[in-house]
């Protein structure tokens, strides 16, 4: 074979080698995150698990791992970790339904929730009976949201103190007498999230301390009665430079902790 012959063929091998490359180097990825997924199995069994048991109509996680290349072949999905920050965990665990059929089911779990509660959210009420509410822009939903005072627990934070930074944090209001309203799941079907809901009562204003991520352009109050009709009409109204704006109320945290609190009777009348 001449020297013009080998130069016409060297982008095909090339080409080749690239394709070998990529393939190991995805193969090596999916091992990697495989591997990763299964040691989340075993070290956070409480939060990762529990495996379940389709025999008892619950949705049962495989760990075997030919099964599991089964599954990947048949549904064209991968198993394990999808991806990591230090925020977020996306999971793809390979499964089988109540129907004795096999799948791929994905999940989203924050990553600090692993060691315990990821969140907190408080109703705080004034004395005037008045609750205290967020008007926040969202990026999820790149829109103006109402929105109880509710942000992430520290390492080494209990569920009260978070409460209690979080309300200062975002409304410079300082609350006393937490009663735990109780815990809620905002998505139950992508998030792994369990949010205690507390409510508690305000006792001083101090000055805020946001975090920069944060898009709170007021710290409103509103009476019970405001709030029902708030969410019958799916919005509250405020005044903005001289013009009446409607907010989006469609808070789940709100709607679970009014309805936990009035069931309760904690609420004033």
């Amino acid at each position: 074979m001449n020297a013009r012959i080998l130069l016409k063929l060297l982008p095909f091998f090339l080409s080749f080698l690239l394709i070998d490359n990529v393939i190991a180097d995805a193969n090596q990825k999916t091992a990697s995150s495989l591997d990763t997924y299964f040691e989340y199995l075993k070290n956070y069994p409480k939060t990762v698990g529990p495996l379940g048991s389709a025999e008892k109509g619950e949705i049962e996680i495989i760990r075997d791992k030919q099964k599991i290349a089964e599954i990947e072949k048949d549904t064209g999905r991968s198993v394990g970790v999808m991806h990591k920050d230090k925020y977020w965990i996306w999971l793809n665990d390979a499964v089988q339904f109540p129907n004795k059929k096999y799948g791929v089911y994905g999940r989203i779990l924050w990553t600090n929730s692993l060691k315990g509660f990821q969140g907190v959210a408080v109703m705080a009420v004034l004395p005037n009976g008045k609750i205290v509410v967020n008007r926040t822009f969202r990026h999820a939903t790149r829109s103006w949201e109402y929105e109880l005072p509710r942000g992430a627990v520290d390492l080494n934070e209990t569920i009260e103190q978070a409460a209690k930074r979080e309300v200062k944090e975002e409304t410079g209001m300082v609350i006393k007498d937490l009663h735990l309203l109780g815990k809620m799941t905002p998505d139950s079907g992508a998030l792994n999230t369990v949010v205690p809901i507390f409510l508690a009562t305000v006792v001083e204003q101090q000055n805020t301390a946001q975090e920069d991520s944060e898009a709170i352009a007021s710290i409103d109050a509103y009476s019970v009665a405001e709030l029902k009709k708030g969410f019958v009409d799916g919005y509250l109204s405020i005044k903005v430079d001289n013009k009446i704006n409607t907010v989006p109320l469609r808070d789940p945290f709100l709607a679970y902790a009014l309805l936990l609190a009035e069931t309760k009777q904690l609420l004033r009348k």
